[in-house]
C-alpha cells in the first residue's frame, strides 16, 4: 500500500477576516490574532503585543469606517512573524492621528507600522517578528 503525499504551498499562510466596523466586535479580531500569531513561532508576549497592537489599531480606524461597514482584516502568517493589514472604508482625508496615546502604542509594540489611505479606504498595516529575528 503507497502512502499519499500532499503538498504545501511554499508561500506564507494568509487568512482574512472581516466582521462589523463597531467595537463590540474588536474582541473577535484580538483572539483570532492571538490563535493565529500562536502558529508562527512568536513567544507569548509578543502573542500579547499583537492583542494589543489590533486592539490600538481598530481605536484608531473605528472612528473614521462609514456607517454600516465592515473592517476587514488581512493577516500573513510566516515562520517568526505575523503581518496584519486592517481597512475600513472610509471618507476621503480621513486619517487616524498619529500622534494619539493609541498610535504611540501600537508603534511601540509592533516591529512595523504604516498607514494608508487611497481615497475610499484607510488601512493600518503593522508587522510583528520574533525578537531573535531582529537581531
Amino acid at each position: 500500500m503507497s502512502e499519499a503525499t500532499t503538498t504545501r504551498p511554499t508561500g506564507p499562510d494568509i487568512v482574512e477576516i472581516s466582521v462589523p466596523a463597531d467595537g463590540a466586535f474588536v474582541s473577535v479580531l484580538r483572539s483570532v490574532t492571538a490563535g493565529l500569531a500562536s502558529r508562527c513561532d512568536l513567544t507569548l508576549d509578543e502573542i500579547e503585543d499583537l492583542r494589543i497592537a489590533v486592539d490600538e489599531a481598530c481605536a484608531l480606524l473605528l472612528p473614521h469606517a462609514l456607517p454600516g461597514t465592515s473592517i476587514m482584516v488581512r493577516f500573513t502568517l510566516a515562520r517568526g512573524s505575523l503581518a496584519i493589514h486592517a481597512a475600513v472604508p472610509a471618507s476621503e482625508g480621513a486619517d487616524p492621528d498619529q500622534n494619539s496615546f493609541a498610535w504611540t502604542v501600537l508603534d511601540a509594540l509592533a516591529s512595523t507600522v504604516s498607514v494608508a489611505h487611497d481615497g475610499s479606504e484607510l488601512a493600518i498595516s503593522l508587522t510583528k517578528l520574533r525578537g531573535d529575528l531582529l537581531q
